[in-house]
């Protein structure tokens, strides 16, 4: 029965408070992030919370700008890590980017690459300088390139 409860209320957690007019363009713009204007497929979503938000960004390139974008947006001190072992089950997102429907980078493996970026750690990229909050940086190359970028905002 408290199994019940418990997935009832996460049930009810990712359902709850995401923010309407979340566009991908004020999404961008309260990360600190540019979305190239080559970008397509554009997608974002912003839940808040009573400790933290939530903001989610996802937009699809062409591989050879997908390349140069991951280029200057990380450091290049910093390395994007191949998804080898994908979180099945684990702790379940309560802003989960099947809110945008799509899978959660977190289980995918073919094609996945991921970073987390912290501001200020970040200022030899051209791209990430004007970053405002910390955010897991995924780049999954299919017949496109999908950036998947996810932030927690106390």
């Amino acid at each position: 029965m408290a199994d019940n409860a418990l997935s009832d209320a996460a049930e009810q957690e990712k359902k709850c408070c995401w923010r309407q007019g979340a566009t991908p363009a004020w999404t961008s713009k309260k990360l600190g992030l540019r979305i190239p204007q080559e970008a397509t497929d554009r997608r974002a979503g912003f839940k808040e919370g009573s400790r933290y938000d939530t903001a989610l960004l996802v937009f699809t390139l062409p591989e050879d700008e997908a390349k140069a974008y991951v280029e200057r947006m990380v450091p290049p001190d910093s390395e994007l890590l191949s998804n080898t072992e994908p979180q099945e089950g684990g702790y379940p997102s309560t802003a989960p980017f099947s809110r945008l429907k799509l899978p959660e980078p977190e289980k995918l493996t073919k094609g996945m690459r991921k970073v987390y970026l912290v501001p200020g750690d970040t200022d030899s990229a051209p791209e990430s300088r004007r970053l405002r909050h910390s955010v897991h940086f995924y780049e999954h190359a299919f017949e496109r390139t999908r950036i998947y970028i996810r932030a927690v905002i106390e």
